[in-house]
């Protein structure tokens, strides 16, 4: 009894530092917000940066961090944070039309390699959703499709009967291609990794050393894929094919 009676005050104790950590970070997040509206863009922007640092991740942060940054002429900051809040809410037009505006003002203008329109249309229908958003999807169909089966054992009428097993059956399908969904973007999330060239000036080698050959040249801002990594080199793809080697203190991770 004494132990049940412990680990209830130890939950409650958790409980009640968590909430107030909530509000304190949801205090400094208003704050950030003041200080944005007034055009104090770097106090705004160490206010943003210190909720992150505290381990509390949010579209809407990473969203007017990067709006912070785009308005204090730090465009790579800018870009980083709208992808990062592009990665948590997919959907949300302010950040894609933001993240877009910034991506005009690159000095690269990279053409990326044609893709069918099959790989595009198949590209949007996987990123429809965020991958929280599927969790919960996922969980919503799965108890629809028990409550279907769950009337068809215990309906009486067979007309129920059939209803219930053709919507279980329709539902069951929807609950397939969404864990499949899930499944695939979870593969890919673990599998590609992204960044974001922070330096003004880079020069991309042939090989993970400073001695290797200058390849090609990239300014800030512009988005790579990280495919390897070698010591303290990136190796990175741009997205018309062009690979290289590059230090791994001039980018950051998506």
């Amino acid at each position: 009894m004494k132990k049940l009676l412990l680990l209830t005050l130890c939950f409650c104790v958790s409980g009640a530092a968590l909430f107030a950590q909530t509000e304190e970070l949801s205090s400094v997040f208003e704050d950030a917000n003041r200080l944005y509206l007034e055009q104090k863009y770097d106090a705004a922007i160490s206010r943003y940066e210190s909720i992150v640092k505290n381990g509390y991740e949010s579209g809407e942060v990473y969203f007017n961090l990067g709006n912070a940054y785009f308005k204090s002429g730090k465009l790579q900051n800018a870009i980083l944070n709208f992808e990062r809040a592009k990665k948590i809410i997919p959907n949300d037009d302010d950040v894609n039309f933001n993240l877009q505006l910034a991506n005009v003002q690159l000095i690269d203008k990279v053409e990326s390699i044609p893709e069918l329109f099959i790989y595009r249309w198949m590209d949007s229908l996987l990123t429809m959703f965020s991958l929280e958003t599927m969790v919960w999807l996922i969980y919503v169909l799965f108890l629809m499709v028990l409550g279907s089966f769950s009337v068809l054992l215990f309906a009486r009428s067979y007309e129920r009967k059939r209803y219930s097993l053709m919507s279980g059956m329709i539902v069951s399908f929807f609950l397939v291609v969404g864990i499949a969904n899930f499944l695939v973007q979870s593969y890919r999330q673990s599998n590609s990794e992204f960044a974001i060239v922070m330096t003004d000036v880079a020069n991309i080698k042939s090989a993970p050393d400073s001695k290797g050959n200058d390849l090609f040249v990239i300014h800030r801002g512009i988005k790579v894929q990280l495919l390897d990594s070698v010591n303290k080199w990136k190796k990175i793809r741009l997205v018309d094919g062009k690979v290289g080697w590059i230090p791994e203190g001039e980018v950051e991770t998506i």
